[in-house]
């Protein structure tokens, strides 16, 4: 009897459409080898760019887009300084509170046609201290030629000009100021920095003495603000910028 050969099964040879798509898949990856990652998502087809750029290029284009935006920021901070003060009041301890500093930074502000705060306007900052963080903010700020005028309790000030913070007011008022003024005078000594080649000399409150500050148990807009302490005094501080506006608030104050 003769023997009759099987059929071929067409399942086993036969590719499923899973396989398929993966042997499209990879001959699709073998032909974007060594392309770059924007040449193959030009080279796609429509189905398969979004997948294709979240997977590969999302990631990357933020973070690009991040370094891009720091930059322009630094760039716009280099470029475009802030605007000094024109007028930079720290006020200690407790003569007045920031509430009444506030009300007499508007008054300022109004009266010498300037902006209110920092940058380029009025600054009455009632939040200065004796303590080191205080003083630090003072030194750092003095050394940037940013504090006009410094107000403060008498102990307070008498501190703050042995530490050598404030100006002589026969040198830094105008004549005409001093002359009407002097009966407000209060002399304290100053910084000795004569012997500058000790490290260990200590010259706070060792220089000679001078008139500093002034009263402003005189001044009638000082005594409208309902926290003022009216034994406050009031001097220039070093190296002010604004020395010309410094000498205009003593004469607000103390007309």
């Amino acid at each position: 009897m003769a023997s009759t050969a099987s059929p071929p099964n067409r399942n086993r040879d036969a590719i499923s459409a899973r396989q398929a798509e993966a042997i499209d898949t990879l001959s699709q990856d073998i032909a974007y080898h060594k392309r770059s990652r924007l040449h193959i998502l030009r080279s796609l087809p429509w189905n398969r760019k979004w997948a294709y750029f979240r997977d590969q290029l999302l990631a990357r284009t933020v973070a690009a887009l991040a370094v891009i935006g720091i930059a322009l920021y630094l760039a716009i901070q280099l470029l475009t300084p802030s605007v000094p003060p024109k007028l930079y009041v720290a006020v200690f301890g407790d003569v007045i509170s920031t509430q009444d500093a506030q009300t007499l930074q508007q008054r300022v502000a109004s009266a010498f046609d300037l902006p209110e705060g920092r940058d380029g306007g009025v600054r009455i900052d009632a939040n200065f201290d004796m303590d080191d963080s205080g003083l630090n903010k003072l030194q750092s700020m003095l050394a940037s030629d940013e504090i006009d005028i410094i107000i403060a309790s008498p102990d307070d000030f008498s501190t703050l000009c042995g530490y050598g913070y404030l100006t002589d007011l026969n040198a830094s008022l105008e004549s005409k100021q001093v002359k009407e003024l002097s009966d407000l005078f209060v002399t304290y000594a100053g910084f000795d920095d004569d012997d500058d080649a000790d490290p260990d000399y200590n010259g706070s409150g060792k220089g000679a003495e001078a008139p500093f500050g002034l009263r402003l148990k005189t001044s009638t807009i000082w005594d409208t603000l309902e926290s003022a302490d009216s034994d406050a005094i009031i001097g220039l501080a070093q190296d002010s910028r604004n020395q010309d506006t410094a000498r205009r608030f003593v004469s607000f104050l103390i007309p």
